[in-house]
């Protein structure tokens, strides 16, 4: 009973936080924010492999999950009936909407971006992955939103006009709203921001616009593909954001999470701000509901806040309208992405260090191009091959990058270097780092010797990091193409858990 009891309690200490004063009879307005993130164009339904665990391991379902029609059949029916009981209700997406499917491959987030019109959103951000196209697609792209895309710290480099709109105000009853965006400084390094954009500090921009919201909004919302850590840091360092509603981290947050700011001046009440964030690829959609209450001074505050996910299942019949838009652009690929390249004997699921989708790749690699070894960065291979037929969509969503392979030599102690600065996945060496320090490296199954050359393969994205000042060859063949083609030879392909990288 006593259990129960503290858990009751926490529960309503949670609901409440940022309570300012529940009075009787106080004026109140409410808000909800469906929410979205790295969505990376996962326009179909999708499963995880059965044994994954981590994040995921919280979903109550893992096959046959998500699709953007099924969200906005969702989205549309919460919103119809919130709106109906005086709810405002907003639907924003936290950026990287592109970059993960066929459709990214062959349309450039032109798919995505038709159906997240279809589907309602109300405002978007951008994500580190839209920058993965040239800048004229980039702005193309922007052009198409039937909604408003906004980033406070995207300028021209050259006259460091904004890129989009900084920020929106949006009305919620009698409260206003401010809302502004932020992207990840990580981004710099994107094709279309080396062709003259520049990304500024997300603090200083976070400080320059709760100061510019200032006296115009009664709320300030916060759009982030800034990543959890950096949310967080944003939370505690910048004072007047109510909520951060995040992505880019990939952060899968049921509840929310609350962090106080250790900048406020009060001594009298600690001064909070809600970050959520729903993971990854639509298979949940994210809700904030916001209770706002005005004060006897007329001053508007959030007296209570409930965070939630809600799982997209087969149980959610799709919306028409933009089932029809995904079809439009699924059909003219479909026979081309639906073709069985193999099949997997297992799930590739992730053991600790040992991720078998990643040696997949590098064996595939250094085999083809019979080098000593292969390197690939983390993050370079975006999803998990499931038993069974691999088709051609599931390769292209394990690699949708327009990434070509570099061979190069290098000599063995720079190699090592590049291990314990990337920890990188590999073929053909066997590593161990403890504490930062490369304590073991075997290559062919011999020690690592500093003073030899060896002969190596990697991505050409990886390459750009790690080779500077050193002669590459790029063979012209992409990494897509080199992967298809060598599973399609050996016909079967098993995760492989050999403890080739342990980091410790």
């Amino acid at each position: 009973m006593q259990r129960f009891f503290c858990k009751y309690l926490f529960c309503l200490l949670f609901v409440s936080i940022l309570t300012v004063g529940h009075s009787a009879g106080a004026e109140t307005v409410y808000l909800t924010i469906l929410h979205t993130n790295d969505t990376h164009s996962r326009l179909l339904p999708f499963s995880y492999p059965a044994s994954t665990r981590g994040s995921v391991s919280g979903l109550e379902a893992r096959v046959d999950i998500g699709g953007i029609a099924r969200r906005a059949a969702l989205i549309k029916k919460t919103r119809d009936g919130l709106e109906q009981k005086g709810t405002t209700v907003l639907v924003m997406d936290a950026g990287d909407f592109s970059d993960g499917t066929p459709f990214s491959i062959e349309y450039k987030g032109e798919a995505d971006v038709a159906a997240m019109n279809a589907a309602g959103y109300t405002l978007g951000t951008l994500g580190n992955h839209e920058f993965n196209y040239s800048r004229a697609q980039l702005q193309k792209l922007i052009s198409l939103f039937k909604f408003p895309v906004i980033g406070a710290n995207i300028v021209d480099a050259k006259t460091n006009a904004p890129l989009i709109e900084e920020y929106r105000i949006i009305q919620a009853g009698p409260v206003k709203v401010g809302v502004f965006g932020l992207l990840t400084g990580s981004t710099s390094g994107y094709p279309a921001v080396r062709e003259g954009i520049k990304i500024t500090g997300e603090l200083t921009a976070a400080r320059r616009m709760v100061k510019t919201l200032a006296g115009q909004v009664d709320v300030v919302i916060l759009l982030s593909h800034c990543g959890e850590e950096k949310d967080i840091e944003i939370a505690e360092k910048v004072p007047g954001i109510t909520a951060i509603v995040g992505g880019h981290s990939h952060s899968r947050l049921p509840l929310g999470k609350m962090v106080w700011n250790t900048q406020s001046v009060s001594t009298q009440k600690k001064e909070g701000t809600i970050i959520v964030q729903a993971h990854q690829w639509g298979g949940e959609l994210g809700r904030l509901d916001l209770e706002i209450e005005k004060d006897a001074k007329g001053t508007w505050s959030v007296a209570s806040h409930k965070a939630s996910l809600n799982l997209i299942t087969p149980n959610i019949a799709e919306d028409p309208e933009t089932a029809a838009v995904v079809e439009r652009y699924w059909k003219p690929i479909a026979l081309k992405y639906t073709q069985v390249i193999g099949r997997a004997t297992a799930d590739f699921t992730d053991r600790g260090d040992d991720l078998p989708t990643y040696n997949l790749m590098t064996d595939a690699l250094r085999e083809t191009f019979k080098a000593d070894f292969a390197l690939e960065n983390m993050g370079g291979v975006r999803a998990p091959l499931i038993a069974g037929e691999i088709t051609a969509a599931d390769l292209a969503a394990t690699d949708p990058f327009d990434n070509s392979v570099i061979t190069f030599s290098i000599s063995g102690d720079r190699l090592r270097k590049i291990l314990q600065s990337q920890h990188p996945a590999v073929s053909g060496i066997k590593y161990r780092i403890e504490k930062n320090a490369v304590t073991i490296v075997t290559i062919g199954g011999k020690p690592l010797e500093d003073g030899k050359t060896y002969n190596g393969a990697t991505n050409s994205y990886f390459a750009r990091i790690i080779l500077r000042g050193i002669k590459i060859n790029d063979t012209g063949r992409q990494r897509l193409d080199v992967l298809t083609e060598y599973i399609r030879q050996k016909g079967t392909v098993a995760p492989i858990y050999d403890s080739r990288r342990i980091i410790k």
